[in-house]
């Protein structure tokens, strides 16, 4: 006969133990930046200031009150609306990349991990750069590919890594718009070059160089003035510029979107992007104008600052991202700490000091020169 009474006692004294000792959690650092007259943000990834946005907020909040919050489901089990739709549209076309070629995914990382599984195969051919991101890693990880890394950014060392390997019968190449992990611009045209005299087919992950490179934002294609064409397809989280969630995949031929749509785990498996996250997207499309322009100058102006206070500037000109390096990780440390307690606050991590920029600053240039004016110190004191 079961002993309710016994039952319960157990129940209240039982202690389970943790399942991480509690002792190797270290205290967190993370701390809420919250943004007034005398404190910058730095650390958030919103280079267009769309995050701020009233009138994407307006169109959002309008979304909510006709669709709701969320979906029923995976895109292809009543998740899909007609504002993903009109979205997918809206980016083949932005992207020139034809009409009805993109597909939109809910999670940024699983879109580019899953559409990167969705083809290369266990016998298949990877080429990755050494830095690859951790969206691309996890994609290289999951199709079980044989993968060559070259050295990063560097088509000269991809040829003779493909000179070696040839006679494979299916190749495959990923390379990033702007590396999430360096900040250097790809170096496209010569990629096309390789991937081209080897047969390989190429992806392009544009996180980081949608809505900031190009005249119109259309990312680093746009930006070496190349043939959207030439690239089999274009990856993308929706957390850069653009001010959402999730992500997207799209290319010149449909064929490409139809295997995913088919075989895209991340796509087929995973509720579908909130309509108003995508409404989010569409708005921020349509307000894109001359932006990237505007952009370009405030990411010229800011590395050629860094580099006069005499920082190690890693990063490209035309990075949104600023990564500076000092000569050691504890001066990193100090000079971090030190703008953090003059109210300018960016990312300190094993790459360096991060500093992701936002339009913003042009738009109220005594802020920008604010930022100017901690880093000046900042190096005068420990530089």
């Amino acid at each position: 006969m079961f002993d309710t009474a016994l039952f319960e006692e157990r129940l209240k004294n039982f202690t389970p133990e943790p399942l991480v000792p509690v002792e190797a959690t270290p205290p967190s650092e993370t701390q809420t930046v919250q943004e007034d007259a005398t404190t910058i943000d730095l650390t958030k990834v919103n280079y267009l200031n769309f995050l701020n946005n009233d009138e994407i907020k307006k169109a959002c909040e309008d979304v909510i009150r006709e669709y709701g919050v969320g979906t029923c489901g995976p895109p292809v089990f009543y998740g899909t609306t007609d504002l993903h739709l009109k979205l997918e549209q809206s980016l083949s076309e932005f992207l020139q990349m034809g009409s009805n070629t993109a597909l939109t995914y809910s999670y940024g990382l699983v879109a580019i991990s899953s559409s990167i599984a969705a083809f290369c195969k266990e016998e298949d051919f990877i080429f990755a750069d050494e830095r690859a991101n951790a969206a691309i890693e996890q994609g290289l990880i999951t199709s079980r590919s044989t993968v060559v890394r070259f050295g990063h950014n560097d088509p000269n060392d991809l040829r003779k890594k493909a000179a070696k390997n040839g006679n494979k019968s299916k190749k495959y190449l990923i390379v990033e718009g702007i590396s999430w992990t360096t900040g250097k611009v790809c170096r496209l045209p010569e990629f096309l070059e390789v991937a081209e005299e080897f047969h390989m087919r190429i992806f392009l992950d544009e996180s980081h160089s949608l809505g900031v490179l190009g005249a119109n934002g259309r990312g680093v294609i746009e930006h070496y003035n190349l043939d959207p064409n030439r690239v089999d397809m274009v990856i993308a989280t929706f957390e850069g510029a653009v001010g959402s969630v999730g992500g997207f995949a799209t290319g010149p031929d449909y064929t490409t979107i139809e295997r995913l749509r088919l075989s895209s785990k991340g796509f087929l498996f995973s509720a579908s992007l909130p309509s108003f996250l995508v409404k989010a997207v569409l708005k921020g499309i349509e307000l894109i104008g001359d932006k990237p322009k505007r952009f370009a100058k405030l990411a010229q102006s800011v590395h050629e600052f860094l580099q006069e206070c005499g920082f190690d500037v890693v990063s490209d000109p035309e990075a949104p991202f600023k990564l500076i390096r000092c000569e050691s990780v504890d001066l990193e440390g100090q000079v971090h700490h030190y703008c953090r307690n003059k109210g300018v606050y960016f990312i300190h991590n094993e790459s360096g000091l991060v500093l992701n920029l936002n339009i913003k600053l042009l738009e109220e240039p005594e802020r920008l020169q604010r930022v100017f004016d901690v880093l000046k110190e900042a190096s005068n004191v420990f530089l």
